[in-house]
């Protein structure tokens, strides 16, 4: 009963607030009243009596302000008059305001924006149920890394391990669906029957996949389809299920689809896609005659990571004992002499999946991160600034607030609710500009950032922006009542312009440094002209024609119709094309010494003109020829890196030893070209051979785009083979702009955020020497009236603002020489302190420093002197 009143009472003093306020004033009259009457009757006179009256009341306003702090509702009503009050004392400078908001908005909208994409790809969990005890089992073998494992490790780890619930193997391809008579080029992926249960997905439609029925003698019998899948190419008909699709030219029963929205996310090395239209059964077999399989697991409940991990050593240690003919002898998948023997051969090492999946962008990511939050700092600081320059000029307005009753704690509040405005009004702002910045990031980031696709402003990002904005309006609400206004004033506001160039000296240097990168990777020799070349992929069956010769002249037929389109200069064939992600690694060694251990090389396949089309040049011996093909002669080309390092005196006529899965291929050098870099623009010491194989990734060259010439490939390609149709039709210099993407993309967003400090650095520097001059025009006028030039008052204010901007470069090159050398693995043919990066950055702060500096000195020595010494001191 008792709440009710009070609720009764709230409401009447907000919707009745005139009834009251009369109701307070009729009665505190009415008591001034009461009180000159009893002063009469003690022989006042009735001015008298009134005066006294007044004077036992303390004040009129004073004890209405009193009685309403006991009032129920009062603080709202506060609160409502502060923001009205807040909103009138803004609008009457909204340059002021609008500068402060803007500032703020950029700052907190750079900040948003990397917080919704680090927790979207560091922070969130994946979609899995229990997705922390998923791991991927990485392999190590011969001492070469990530090897993937063998069929026959998979299956060994999934019956004796005790610390895996399950231990599942995947291979994703790529596929032609035919399905009701036409033809798609689909993603899929062969997994063991457990991969799907592991990740916590059960079919929709139908049922699950059964190796056991589902696996015929070499191929499979059935498949799972997408839910995408579904509703495109059935229109979401249930009756899908029992149908027969043709899956590169195989006859398959649809056994299910999946739920809508399921994801493969995976490291890039076990699958480079995240959405699978097709499912195939794998059975694991027992064979350890080739490795490259990836494995995927889920821990048991309660078993940590290193518990699994010392089990992995002991399997592995196992595993060698048992199978001592292909660990350490002969038959080994690596037959290198070099390699038998007993010892570390095998290593299986568990890795949190979401881990592995964003090791490689975690050092991108920090590094950006890091740089907004320089943004951040600058911004604040810049705010700090203006808002300590505005509470000194109304230090006046706050006096007289406080001569008149107001106390502090009211003009703090007063102050706290400004800046909560401007920092809502900053936060809205910068929540639209996460929004759009958010997109950007992910259209220029494409593949280059794992999990990026779930990077959104939701509810926690929102949250950071109202913590965010809730802390700066809390820190620059409070500054103009600090108290500041005496002779500290001016030493906090050149302070904030040292910090305010400090900060900006980082993200300069760091953007410096990457800007050199990516230019001396545009400039790195590739040992390829990707200039007007087309690349695509044609899937024909080769096994309809198993030997070479059919192949051969189902490949010649091709080649000769695609040569015929107009614009066409020349074709040819390689696999995999450089640069491009599936790249084979050999190891290679000298046919002459066989014990020594053998070196890593990527490898390639090429039909004869491959050089000539591709622009790498031939340094000695010759290229493939058609009998190399047909012929399948044991002839390798190599590069000058491998050549040099293997046969310095020469290396035409050598025999180059290849080792592969238990055994090893013994090649003549025929050839030997300059050096290519295959795997990434930055990698300048792989070496690289050529072997002569009949391969279905085309190279065109021609000036025609990849949309006007695709349908006459298409064509070509159906009257040659027929069935299924091409796809990936690529300019090559796509490949290479992948290959720096991660480059570029740090370099865009570096960029951008450098760019934002300069510009908040200028700003800052400028408002803070403009305020600064400000304050010391009498005693510019004083200086003028006694003789002093108009050239020594811009001397003196040009002479501050350098000596301001030195000392926040040299603290700001302390802080860079710390920054770069965290970001040292990222850079190409530049050292951290570049001396070129870091004299453009000080160029760049000097320009800074004389446009801050330029106005407010041409202001000053045009002071009159008259009219400054009549101004207020």
């Amino acid at each position: 009963m008792e709440a009710l009143n009070k609720m009764k009472r709230l409401l009447h003093n907000l919707l009745h607030k005139d009834r009251v306020e009369a109701a307070l004033d009729a009665e505190l009259w009415a008591y001034v009243e009461e009180l000159t009457d009893r002063n009469v009757l003690s022989g006042m006179t009735r001015e008298e009596a009134r005066r006294q009256a007044l004077v036992e009341v303390g004040g009129i306003e004073q004890v209405k302000e009193e009685v309403r702090q006991e009032w129920l509702g009062h603080g709202i009503e506060t609160v409502a008059q502060d923001i009205r009050f807040a909103l009138r004392t803004l609008l009457r400078a909204p340059g002021f305001a609008a500068l402060v908001v803007m500032t703020l908005a950029l700052g907190i909208g750079a900040n948003l924006t990397m917080f919704s994409l680090v927790r979207a790809v560091l922070w969130r969990p994946l979609p899995y149920p229990d997705a922390d005890r998923i791991v991927t089992i990485l392999v190590d073998a011969r001492n070469r890394p990530n090897t993937g494992a063998t069929p026959g490790e998979v299956l060994d780890l999934k019956e004796r391990s005790r610390s895996f619930e399950q231990v599942s193997m995947i291979e994703s391809t790529e596929a032609n669906l035919e399905y009701q008579g036409q033809m798609e080029h689909v993603t899929a992926a062969s997994v063991s029957d457990n991969l799907l249960p592991l990740l916590g997905v059960r079919p929709a439609l139908g049922r699950a996949l059964d190796s056991r029925v589902d696996w015929g003698k070499q191929q499979a019998l059935a498949v799972l389809i997408s839910d995408e899948l579904w509703r495109r190419r059935s229109a979401a008909d249930p009756g899908v299920v029992g149908k027969v699709v043709g899956i590169n030219d195989v006859k398959m029963q649809i056994a299910g689809g999946l739920p809508q929205g399921v994801r493969l996310l995976l490291p890039p090395s076990m699958s480079e896609s995240e959405l699978i239209d097709v499912w195939l059964p794998s059975a694991i077999s027992a064979t350890r005659q080739y490795r490259g399989v990836p494995i995927v697991a889920r821990l048991r409940p309660g078993v940590t990571l290193t518990q699994a991990n010392a089990e992995l050593q002991t399997l592995a240690a196992e595993f060698e004992r048992e199978h001592p003919e292909f660990y350490s002898g002969d038959k080994g998948w690596q037959a290198s002499p070099a390699d038998r023997g007993l010892g570390s051969k095998i290593r299986f090492t568990a890795h949190p999946l979401q881990e592995d999946m964003t090791g490689d962008a975690r050092p991108a990511l920090f590094l950006l991160s890091s740089a907004v939050g320089f943004v951040l700092l600058i911004a604040c600081v810049n705010v700090a600034s203006l808002m300590l320059g505005r509470g000194l000029a109304r230090q006046r307005e706050f006096e007289i607030r406080r001569a008149l009753g107001g106390g502090r704690a009211r003009i703090i509040r007063q102050l706290l609710t400004e800046g909560m405005m401007l920092a809502a009004a900053a936060a809205t702002i910068g929540l639209f500009c996460a929004h759009f910045g958010l997109n950007a990031i992910i259209s220029l980031g494409a593949s280059r950032i794992p999990l990026q696709s779930r990077a959104e402003i939701d509810a926690p990002a929102t949250l950071f922006a109202l913590v965010l904005s809730v802390a700066t309006s809390v820190l620059f609400g409070l500054l103009p009542a600090s108290g500041k206004a005496g002779m500290g004033a001016p030493r906090l506001q050149r302070t904030l312009v040292v910090a305010e160039v400090a900060l900006s000296i980082v993200p300069m240097v760091c953007g410096g440094l990457m800007l050199r990168t990516f230019l001396n990777l545009l400039n790195a020799p590739l040992g390829f002209n990707p200039a007007n070349v087309l690349t695509v992929e044609v899937p024909f069956n080769l096994k309809l024609y198993p030997d070479p010769p059919r192949q051969w002249v189902l490949l010649r037929d091709l080649l000769d119709r695609v040569h015929a389109l107009p614009g066409v200069e020349s074709v040819s064939a390689a696999n995999p094309l450089p640069l491009a992600a599936n790249q084979e690694k050999r190891r290679v060694g000298r046919g002459d010494q066989s014990e020594v251990p053998p070196i890593l090389a990527t490898q390639q396949g090429a039909i004869p003109g491959y050089l000539g089309l591709i622009g790498t040049p031939l340094l000695e011996g010759r290229d493939f020829t058609e009998d190399d093909i047909v012929a399948q002669r044991k002839v390798t080309i190599i590069d000058e890196g491998l050549a040099k390092r293997l046969w310095p005196e020469g290396a035409l006529g050598k025999r180059l030893l290849v080792y592969r899965t238990g055994w090893r291929s013994d090649l003549e050098v025929i050839g030997v070209t300059a050096a290519v870099r295959v795997t990434r623009v930055r990698d300048e010491n792989i070496p690289h051979i050529m072997m002569p194989s009949i391969e279905m990734t085309l190279l065109i060259k021609t000036r025609a785009t990849a949309s006007q010439i695709a349908p006459g490939i298409a064509s070509a390609v159906n009257a040659a083979h027929g069935g299924r149709a091409p796809f990936d039709v690529i300019p090559m210099s796509e490949y290479v702009a992948d290959s720096i993407g991660d480059t570029r993309f740090v370099l865009f967003l570096l960029a951008a955020f450098a760019g934002g400090s300069v510009l908040l650095a200028t700003v800052g520097v400028y408002g803070t020497l403009a305020y600064l001059t400000a304050q010391r025009t009498r005693e510019f006028g004083i200086r003028l009236a006694l003789g002093a030039s108009a050239k020594s008052i811009v001397s003196i204010v040009v002479r501050e603002s350098v000596l301001l901007a030195v000392t926040g470069v040299g603290i700001g090159l302390l802080g860079a020489i710390v920054a770069t050398r965290a970001i040292q693995g990222m850079l190409y043919g530049v050292q951290p302190l570049d001396g070129m990066t870091l004299l453009g950055v000080v160029g760049i702060v000097a320009v800074v420093a004389l446009v801050g500096a330029g106005v407010p000195a041409w202001r000053a020595s045009r002071i009159d002197p008259q009219t400054s010494l009549r101004s207020e001191p």
